[in-house]
């Protein structure tokens, strides 16, 4: 039988998960539909300059800059909503190297059991 992802023979992908709180569901979806829920981290090398402007646009959080004799060293996260008007701010300010990393499946789950027993 051909692996449709709908199974655990789905090779080491998770099609969709549930998130259950205190005996109750809290949140259900492909990892992809779960991602939404949270921030990504984003590490980034401007030529200079101050992260002022970044630290100003909704859903960055978190932000630490070091600058350096290469630029301005910037790390922060950003919620999946404002993605792209950050990275629309990072391309006008001649970004140098980017990475962002969504949130891994671990990191959804402990959106919701962290800090709570």
């Amino acid at each position: 039988m051909a692996d449709e992802g709908k199974g655990p023979q789905g090779a080491g992908r998770i099609p969709a998960g549930t998130i259950i709180r205190a005996g109750r569901t809290v949140e259900a979806g492909t990892l992809e539909e779960l991602r939404h829920l949270t921030r990504s981290a984003v590490t980034a090398l401007l030529p200079s300059g101050t992260s002022a402007d970044l630290a100003a646009l909704p859903g960055v959080h978190d932000l630490v800059d070091t600058p350096s004799s290469d630029g301005l060293h910037v790390a922060f996260d950003v919620d999946h909503s404002d993605l792209p008007a950050v990275l629309s701010l990072l391309g006008s300010r001649g970004v140098q190297g980017i990475t962002a990393q969504p949130p891994s499946l671990e990191e959804l789950f402990l959106r919701h059991y962290g800090g709570s027993q």
